[in-house]
């Protein structure tokens, strides 16, 4: 394009030496067709700064041509804008060849005067002589630094740019790509739901008229079990309750003929029908019990007193505690269990008549009681250093009815299988450890119950009773107007309920109950009372509605000093609220104070 212009102006050498040059170009693009994209490049790079001085020198040799001043500037500029090309075919990542390339650009420029010189067409030798020339030529040196710079400094931006581009532009694809995968699964998800969902459909239906025909045979099956469990409970109430009958009757009349007839006593066949007799009182005796525990299995939770429970259990073998010298030891972190107190109490005696009845006679006995407690469960206990079992040969048969391990003391073989039983009950667990004349030791677990502060003992729409375990206090809520019939019905029961769980206080609200009439105010007086004066009642707090019936007010100012007499203190509130602060601020602790000590040989009851 140069040549060409050049032409237009006056064809001349220096136009046709221009496009002559031009061929150097064209050898460019041959040279990448080749696939020597590098080559090109450096061909490219290098050429254009030699021909742009080399085409200065030359426009100044020609004969008779006028050289004005503008041509020393104006190959100047074509270089200083010729100057980009390798910023432009080089990244910065090949910044050697970029780097050579850049400083030959240099190298033109600084040695654009003396290549002139050095050919004799220099600006002062064609008499020329402004003063600002060589400045000029260094400014455009530095102006040529400038540009490349800011231009290598956007190449980098840009080059980053586009990489962060790149970049996202292929996560972009991979997205797109994991999301028409996604897309078809769920497709292929939502058709396999459909698919589903129809046959669920077609199987509810089939469930549905299996459910209802279950449903029936349940109810039929439910009835005929409630047929055979009463049959059963009548069989078992004939076996373990009506056949003592008999078998007391045969044992009265063997004593009879003992009596009676004492050579007949020391017959062999008496002897033997006596201890048959015997056996077959024990079995029925055990055989009840073992009913009326599984019969009885949800009953009202206890605060129990550890000590006074181990004090208690261990008087009946006090006697031959301290003849045996029996060594006992205690460690009761656990002050306090809540539990049922008969089957806890059974469990207790069990494990330590247990305890007792195998220690080694070759050496002294030794007993120790250990008791802990976590959140979730009471733990109790008991280990000995008697004779031991051999669990290796014996454990599967440990907790078996009428088995037993050692034949030289009196036993049944029930101890055992009563306290599993009555553990399982508990909902708890045990476990043993055992050395065969070494030691055994039982450890019972028993989870917490969280409902031990309102248990209910009757639940009715006309009244609810329930007792209080962490406070031994049994409440009455009455819920509506009762006739007389209930009125002596509910306080019936809670008087059952007060000789079980020995309740000493009671909460009552009568503010939703009609009045009592004279009669059964009598009836209170003459039997209800008593029983629980006897029982030991200690504070009574009422809860009544907006003022107390005159009825209720004449009954208690008549044995208001009945109560003062059985040191029984009455409150009258209208809340439940004001009764619980009441009470809270009188109620005794259950606890009495009663410990277990040990002393030398025997266990120390201590007040």
């Amino acid at each position: 394009v140069i040549g060409v212009l050049l032409g237009l102006n006056q064809w001349n050498e220096e136009a046709f030496s221009v496009l002559a040059l031009s061929v150097v170009f064209g050898s460019v693009p041959w040279l990448m067709k080749q696939q020597l994209t590098h080559t090109a490049r450096i061909v490219l790079c290098f050429s254009v700064p030699i021909l742009v001085v080399g085409m200065s020198v030359l426009s100044k040799t020609i004969p008779g041509e006028l050289v004005t001043e503008s041509e020393y500037f104006d190959y100047r500029y074509v270089l200083l804008a010729t100057g980009l090309i390798p910023v432009m075919v080089f990244t910065v990542a090949r910044w050697k060849l970029l780097a050579t390339t850049l400083a030959f650009y240099l190298l033109a420029f600084v040695a654009f005067d003396p290549i002139h010189d050095y050919f004799q067409v220099g600006y002062h030798q064609i008499d020329h002589s402004s003063p600002s020339y060589y400045l000029s030529g260094w400014l455009a040196t530095l102006l040529f630094g400038v540009i490349v710079t800011a231009v290598l400094i956007l190449r980098s931006t840009s080059n980053e740019i586009q990489l962060r581009n790149s970049h996202l532009i292929r996560q972009l694809n991979a997205a797109n790509v994991a999301l028409d995968y996604q897309r078809d699964e769920l497709e292929q998800a939502q058709q396999l739901v459909r698919q589903r969902n129809q046959e669920l459909n077609e199987i509810n239906e089939k469930l549905t008229e299996k459910i209802a025909q279950a449903t029936l045979e349940l109810k039929h099956a439910n009835a005929e079990l409630v047929k055979h469990n009463s049959e059963l409970q009548q069989f078992s109430f004939t076996i373990s309750h009506n056949l003592r009958g008999p078998v007391a009757s045969m044992l009265g009349l063997l004593n009879l003929i003992r009596q009676t007839e004492p050579a007949m006593a020391v017959h062999p066949i008496v002897e033997h029908l006596m201890r048959s007799a015997k056996s077959l009182d024990a079995t029925i005796r055990d055989l009840g019990l073992i009913i009326d525990i599984r019969n009885d299995i949800y009953r009202i939770r206890q605060k129990i007193n550890v000590a006074n429970l181990l004090n208690e259990t261990l008087a009946p073998f006090q006697r031959d505690i301290e003849d045996r010298n029996v060594h006992i030891t205690y460690d009761l972190q656990a002050h306090y269990f809540y539990s049922i107190r008969p089957t806890l109490s059974s469990i207790v005696y069990n494990l330590l008549s247990n305890a007792l009845k195998y220690l080694s006679p070759e050496r002294p006995g030794s007993i120790h009681v250990a008791t802990r407690e976590t959140p979730e469960a009471f733990q109790i206990t008991v280990q000995d250093n008697g004779l031991g079992i051999d669990l290796v040969r014996q454990g599967d048969n440990l907790f078996k009815l009428y088995k037993r391990f050692h034949s030289h003391t009196e036993g049944k073989g029930i101890g055992l299988y009563l306290v599993k039983m009555q553990t399982e009950i508990l909902g708890g667990t045990i476990e043993v450890a055992s050395e065969p004349d070494q030691f055994t030791r039982f450890s019972v677990v028993l989870p917490k119950t969280t409902d031990i502060k309102h248990q209910p003992l009757l639940r009715e729409p006309y009244a609810e009773v329930y007792f209080d375990a962490t406070r031994n206090l049994m409440g009455i809520d009455w819920h509506s107007d009762v006739d007389s019939d209930v009125y002596r019905k509910v306080l019936g029961r809670a008087l059952d309920f007060m000789r079980e769980c020995h309740a000493l206080h009671w909460l009552l609200d009568v503010s939703k109950r009609g009045p009592v009439n004279p009669e059964e105010q009598l009836w209170l007086l003459e039997y209800i009372l008593p029983s629980v004066f006897k029982l030991g009642l200690k504070r009574l707090a009422v809860v009544y509605t907006n003022q107390i019936s005159p009825l209720a007010m004449e009954f208690y100012q008549k044995n208001v000093e009945v109560f003062r007499k059985h040191d029984i203190e009455v409150f009258f509130t209208r809340t439940v609220g004001e009764a619980e602060v009441w009470l809270a601020n009188r109620l005794v602790t259950i606890d009495d104070g009663t410990t277990a000590h040990v002393g030398q040989g025997t266990a120390a009851v201590a007040q």
